[in-house]
């Protein structure tokens, strides 16, 4: 004789609602709200506040970290890398994500922004206009081998274009004395390089707010001129994810919207396709009918150290000329960048530096509140053209595994039917696609997120009833 049915619907209603059964939800990355984002003033408002180890984001009902805690890209309240690093780290939850922190540096946020030069604002830019130019641009940088690739760049004779981030990959920002990028992001101009922007934390454009879309662009802005005087007027959305909305941003904002259109894949597979994907977009074509704009990325070793003279003996081979981005589109080298006082064109690395702007000064403590500021009047420049010597700091590597953005998700492609798959899991070189949740046990594990213990309890119930019914039956 079998069990009775009420005994066989309990056990399997214990058996639903054990951890055991469902240990893989608790550590999915979270689904996210179907509705749109919202600004962490409003979750603030309106969500309630969880300690460290509990769920958080969409899949924990909209709950928000407390103060100093982050809410990692799984839905997990923590500290440190793992759960603070941008972009993974969730914006709307948690005050303390490293994509929400306001550098130190000239407030740019009320800059005018004029619109000078030929070419077009807020509209997707992709290749060259001039036949037998090349821009060879990298993003997410700069990082610990970007001084390598700026030793090789100077040795061939080249200029390249270099879409920054200020705060990605737990790198610590650009402009902090000790991270050790500031001379690095100066040297790349004084050897002729063009910066651009990539947004402060490489988050996407498209899957955030207005208002933090706008943060993105400002807060890159406010270290960028506080390491060398001005702030770029060319742009490159993160992931290539822009549409209407922020383009109008971009445009509003004086920014020339510039991706590429060849993607080298150098992120995928440790660059083994990087090769083939180049060679064969050059022997599609001829350098006295096509101009090129490249992507690859300064934070992997193997473009830096092999396919970084790869691509350039290449395309001198097929007779064209390396020059930045705003040269293969005709734009003077003073319309690259914006004074942060007038927001007039501004040629950095100039004898004289601008007038002092209005400084942000920020606190390194993060709190459960959005980041305020308080701005007061500088009487001393810019860091960049500060005459105090400073002892050199080395940039020193992320923990393995870190997420600087490149290979969190696909990269829209252009002017190709081909999409970018991020690289396989578990690949020794490079970032990986997620942080890493709470190990089970530990102080950060969490004990159940909200939606798994409601949905347990309601297959217990689901499972007691029909037990119920059988035996009656």
């Amino acid at each position: 004789m079998g069990l009775p049915g009420p005994l066989v619907a309990f056990l399997l209603g214990v058996l639903a609602s054990s951890p055991f059964t469902d240990a893989h939800a608790g550590h999915a990355r979270p689904k996210r709200l179907a509705h749109a984002p919202r600004d962490l003033e409003v979750n603030l408002k309106l969500n309630k506040r969880v300690g460290a180890g509990a769920g958080c984001g969409p899949g924990a009902g909209g709950a928000v970290c407390d103060a100093g805690l982050c809410c990692s890209e799984e839905g997990f309240c923590g500290t440190g890398g793992a759960f603070c690093s941008a972009p993974a780290c969730q914006l709307s939850y948690s005050a303390a994500c490293d994509g929400n922190q306001v550098p130190s540096g000239p407030d740019t946020s009320k800059t005018p922004r004029p619109k000078f030069g030929s070419v077009a604002y807020g509209v997707d830019i992709t290749g060259c206009i001039n036949a037998g130019q090349m821009s060879l641009t990298f993003d997410d940088g700069p990082y610990i081998y970007t001084n390598e690739l700026l030793d090789l760049l100077k040795k061939n004779g080249v200029r390249a274009t270099f879409f920054i981030n200020g705060n990605n990959g737990a790198k610590g920002q650009i402009n902090n004395p000790s991270s050790g990028y500031a001379p690095i992001v100066q040297r790349m101009v004084a050897d002729g390089h063009q910066i651009a922007s990539h947004g402060w934390s490489h988050q996407d454009l498209v899957e955030i707010t207005p208002t933090q879309r706008r943060n993105q662009i400002v807060y890159n802005e406010i270290a960028i001129a506080d390491i060398i005087g001005g702030f770029p007027t060319y742009f490159r959305p993160p992931y290539t994810s822009c549409d209407a909305g922020c383009y109008n941003a971009l445009g509003d904002m004086g920014y020339h919207v510039v991706n590429y259109d060849i993607d080298t894949k150098d992120f995928e597979d440790g660059g083994s396709k990087a090769k083939t994907i180049y060679s064969s977009a050059l022997a599609s074509s001829s350098s006295a009918s096509t101009g090129w704009i490249t992507l690859a990325h300064d934070i992997h070793a193997y473009t830096v150290k092999e396919f970084a003279q790869y691509m350039i003996n290449l395309a001198k081979e097929k007779g064209y000329s390396l020059v930045t981005t705003g040269e293969c589109l005709n734009d003077p080298p003073a319309n690259w960048y914006r004074d942060p006082s007038t927001g007039q064109p501004r040629a950095v690395g100039a004898a004289n530096p601008p007038t002092p702007p209005i400084r942000i000064e920020t606190s390194t403590t993060k709190s459960d509140e959005p980041s305020k500021t308080e701005t007061k009047t500088s009487s001393s420049s810019s860091s960049s053209s500060s005459s105090t010597s400073k002892p050199v700091v080395t940039p020193t590597a992320v923990p393995s595994g870190t997420d600087f953005g490149t290979n969190t998700k696909t990269h829209k492609p252009q002017n190709s039917s081909t999409t970018v798959a991020p690289p396989a899991s578990g690949s020794s070189e490079g970032p990986s696609t997620s942080t890493t949740p709470p190990a089970a046990g530990s102080a950060a594990a969490p004990l159940a997120t909200p939606f798994l213990v409601g949905g347990n309890i309601a297959l217990a119930l689901m499972f007691g009833f029909v037990g119920v019914l059988f035996f009656m039956s």
